[in-house]
């Protein structure tokens, strides 16, 4: 296909717009404004659509210094722009271009992204955090070992979060409700900030701003609605509780702390092992020990070894390699992590 200047610059302008919304600090009159320019011409959706893709392929990558130089010149051209329009040079566009070049390129590595019955699939690998901007102006971080789908139509925005956890940054659209499905439920929110998070035993949801509400998908189920600061748990498909949490230790994973508060020893394990090649399996007779504390994602002897301080516990590998947490023989009591272990 042969390249024009409109192009070119088309790709630096989505460029400039990814940039400056992954900073943070982006205003709602920005985000808008972000809509605004997708909405002018399809050719800006696909260039947004290319761009996203190609991020992904390259995170799927070894850090590569060609990739941190052209996101540094595209992060440059945004905080130059003025609070509408962007002022692009040749190198701006050029940058961008080569970017797009060098993602289609790359055939090494994991999956960047698919098509599953319209939807987009988003995926990280163990230890990866990343963050992507979806085509409403929304901002995702996803976790380690996290996969989910985002489908956005003229009247709804629908995401199923298929395993892990991520932090949604979801920008406002009362004509557009943003859904995110986990398992059999549902959050449902029009401009706010929320975290969900699954493992194989628990579904959490952290309300940092605005307001969610939490239903279940079969009919006449509970809903939830809750305010900031709070967070709807559900383990083993019990019973869910609402309770109060800190929002700094609830989202403590995107900086790699894991915080547990009333936690079952199997929970606990379940979300550490998202983490880890290395896999610590709890022995169902000492499952529901409670456990409290901080700890590093990743760190499975350091946890284990927390564990084997504080609680009626011994650990030993098995014959698969893995950690086997089982009660300490002359232990008879329950007990429980009480504290930071985030520095064992």
């Amino acid at each position: 296909m042969n390249r024009t200047p409109d192009m070119d610059q088309i790709e630096a302008d989505a460029a400039a717009w990814d940039a400056r919304l992954r900073r943070g600090d982006a205003t709602e009159r920005e985000r808008i404004a972000f809509q605004a320019w997708l909405l002018e011409a399809e050719e800006h959706r696909h260039a947004h659509e290319r761009l996203q893709a190609a991020l992904f392929a390259l995170r799927a990558q070894a850090d590569l210094p060609e990739l941190s130089a052209l996101r540094d010149a595209a992060r440059q051209s945004a905080r130059r722009m003025d609070r509408w329009r962007f002022a692009f040079g040749a190198c701006a566009a050029a940058a961008l271009v080569l970017a797009v070049g060098l993602a289609f390129n790359i055939n090494r590595g994991a999956e960047a992204w698919a098509v599953l019955h319209g939807a987009k699939i988003y995926a990280t690998t163990l230890n990866e955090r990343t963050q992507i901007v979806l085509a409403d102006g929304s901002a995702v971080t996803l976790d380690s070992n996290t996969r989910l789908a985002a489908r956005l139509s003229p009247d709804r925005r629908d995401i199923t979060l298929l395993s892990g956890r991520a932090l949604f940054h979801v920008a406002k659209d009362r004509q557009r409700p943003f859904v995110v499905r986990a398992r059999d439920r549902t959050v449902t929110a029009l401009g706010t900030v929320f975290d969900v998070g699954l493992s194989p035993r628990s579904l959490r949801v952290t309300l940092l701003e605005g307001r969610v509400a939490v239903r279940s998908v079969q009919a006449g189920g509970v809903s939830r609605e809750l305010a900031p600061r709070q967070e709807f748990v559900e383990r083993d498909r019990a019973s869910a509780v609402v309770r109060i949490v800190d929002p700094d230790k609830a989202l403590g994973w995107v900086d790699g702390q894991i915080f547990f508060e009333n936690d079952t020893l199997a929970q606990a394990a379940d979300e550490m092992n998202q983490y880890s090649r290395l896999k610590i399996v709890v022995d169902p007779a000492i499952a529901d020990l409670k456990i409290n504390g901080m700890f590093r994602a990743g760190n499975q002897t350091g946890f284990v070894g927390a564990l084997q301080t504080t609680m009626p516990v011994e650990v030993r590998p098995d014959e698969h390699g893995q950690l086997l947490v089982t009660r300490r023989p002359s232990a008879v009591r329950d007990a429980a992590i009480v504290g930071d272990a985030s520095e064992q």
